[in-house]
């Protein structure tokens, strides 16, 4: 990553201290030189998701190497062309071993794999194209999918005039938030799920019917069913939550697992599934989409983002403020998204 040059910008390192523990700090590095298959960006905003926050703290499944600079999610400037865009072009890059296998975009410059470079949408400035990000795409396919995946014609039978209602987990999140205005906006009625008192009216102004604690959102008892009571759930928590839900999902409803923050164990049966015919999706936007689905998929979320700027939460960071936004998300302290700007000085200078 690093060349003979004066360096010329910044970037958040992680690596290993002298007794071994791991540490980030502000670095200096130099303009990286392109190689075969990749081609420089100059960063102007990169998204922060709860994988560059494990990247942060070391986490062997993410940071594969130390050093290593997170950020899965970059929008920035192309410095040299591309077969299919001029140097100049705003480019957003998501995925793509980004932040993970390579260099992210907690830095000021970028080596990104030529073919997952994408225009920009032009509505989109790079702070809202990274208030978007992954999670933004995670949130779109999640309802594509679940949309697809429900048996809406035994819905129709046995429904029985019950309302078809959502239920997105962890709804303070930044994956939380947009998959609530995603399916919103596609015309079905949401609660959102969250502990956070506070984050009840921009969650119901994204367009939430209801907000519920967890505790509400559950069914009582530990009876291996429940009253059907959603249609689909978008649960990015995982853990003892999404195995409470299952047991309320209605017959042919669906499930979309995006998340692991309340736990990698999930302890259920195989009723709902057998006598319910209710689907568990896996949801990975990182890893799964092609490149040609990203570039089909961003439109879409230019659309979405002028539904939801006025109401949705984005903290500004600066490189220096890498470390404690991610030890707040690891906690579950946050909510909304935060996007780091590379180029933003200590103190939002």
């Amino acid at each position: 990553m690093m060349s003979s040059a004066v360096p010329s910008g910044r970037c958040w390192l992680v690596n290993r201290d002298e007794a071994g523990a791991v540490c980030g700090r502000l670095a200096p590095m130099a303009r990286p030189i392109s190689s075969a298959g990749r081609v420089l960006v100059e960063v102007e905003a990169a998204g922060f998701n709860y994988k560059d926050a494990l990247a942060c703290s070391g986490h062997p499944g993410v940071a594969r190497q130390l050093p290593h600079v997170p950020g899965i999610d970059a929008a920035g400037v192309l410095q040299e062309p591309t077969e299919t865009l001029p140097a100049g072009t705003p480019v957003v890059i998501t995925g793509n071993g980004l932040g993970e296998l390579l260099p992210g975009g907690f830095a000021s410059w970028l080596l990104a794999p030529a073919d997952a470079v994408i225009r920009r949408p032009s509505p989109l400035s790079a702070i809202a194209a990274m208030a978007l990000g992954t999670a933004g795409l995670t949130a779109a396919v999640a309802v594509e999918r679940l949309v697809g995946l429900i048996d809406w014609g035994h819905q129709q039978q046995t429904g029985g005039g019950q309302t078809s209602d959502w239920l997105v987990t962890g709804a303070s999140g930044g994956v939380g938030m947009l998959a609530v205005a995603a399916a919103a906006a596609a015309g079905h009625r949401v609660l959102a799920c969250t502990r956070k008192s506070q984050a009840a009216e921009p969650l119901r102004s994204l367009g939430a019917a209801d907000v519920l604690a967890p505790e509400d959102a559950i069914a009582p008892g530990v009876k291996p069913l429940a009253s059907g009571r959603y249609t689909a759930v978008i649960d990015t928590v995982g853990g003892p939550l999404l195995a409470d839900l299952l047991r309320s999902v209605r017959q042919g409803g669906a499930v979309a697992s995006i998340g692991n923050a309340g736990g990698l164990e999930l302890h259920t049966t195989v009723l709902p599934f057998i006598l319910r015919g209710v689907t568990l999706a896996g949801i990975d936007a990182a890893g799964l989409l092609s490149n040609d689905q990203r570039r089909q998929l961003w439109p879409r979320l230019a659309m979405l983002w002028s539904m939801v700027e006025p109401h949705f939460p984005v903290r500004l960071l600066g490189l220096d403020g890498v470390g404690e936004w991610a030890g707040q998300m690891l906690a579950g302290e946050t909510h909304g998204r935060a996007v780091v700007i590379p180029s933003r000085q200590a103190n939002g200078g």
